[in-house]
């Protein structure tokens, strides 16, 4: 990677824009990979456990139940935003893979915008925008 410094004529006219200190970086060509995922080949299970995501409208909630392979409910994480349950479950060490990670971020944003606009939460699906709900809560898990 190859630095320059911000030409003299750039600073005096900005010379609030940026320090003088930091320089102009020219980097190479970046890589661009095309995005690609097939879960019935690439999935893989989380050794740690597995998660139930819920909508509870009339609350004005959602969350993520922890259970174990023995099928044992562990915990409940619930709240209103989608980053704090993720952040939860990743600080509570709950999970092991970055894949499922990942996968729960995705999920999860997904209860948010389900519960913000009233849509039916049905987790492993796609979100249907045409389909209001006037259901007390989604139907994946006990209360």
């Amino acid at each position: 990677m190859k630095k320059v410094p911000i030409p003299k004529s750039v600073r005096e006219k900005h010379p609030y824009h940026r320090p003088a200190f930091i320089q102009k970086v020219i980097v190479p060509k970046v890589e661009k990979v095309k995005a690609k995922y097939d879960s019935r080949k690439e999935w893989r299970k989380d050794p740690k456990g597995y998660f139930i995501i819920k909508v509870f409208y009339d609350k004005g909630y959602f969350g993520a139940r922890y259970h174990t392979y023995d099928n044992v409910p562990r915990m409940d994480i619930i709240g209103t935003d989608a980053e704090a349950i993720v952040q939860t479950i990743v600080r509570e060490d709950l999970v092991s893979s970055l894949q499922h990670a990942a996968y729960l971020g995705h999920e999860l944003h997904k209860a948010e915008v389900a519960l913000k606009h009233k849509l039916a939460f049905v987790q492993d699906t796609e979100l249907d925008f045409s389909k209001k709900t006037r259901k007390k809560e989604s139907d994946n898990l006990p209360e």
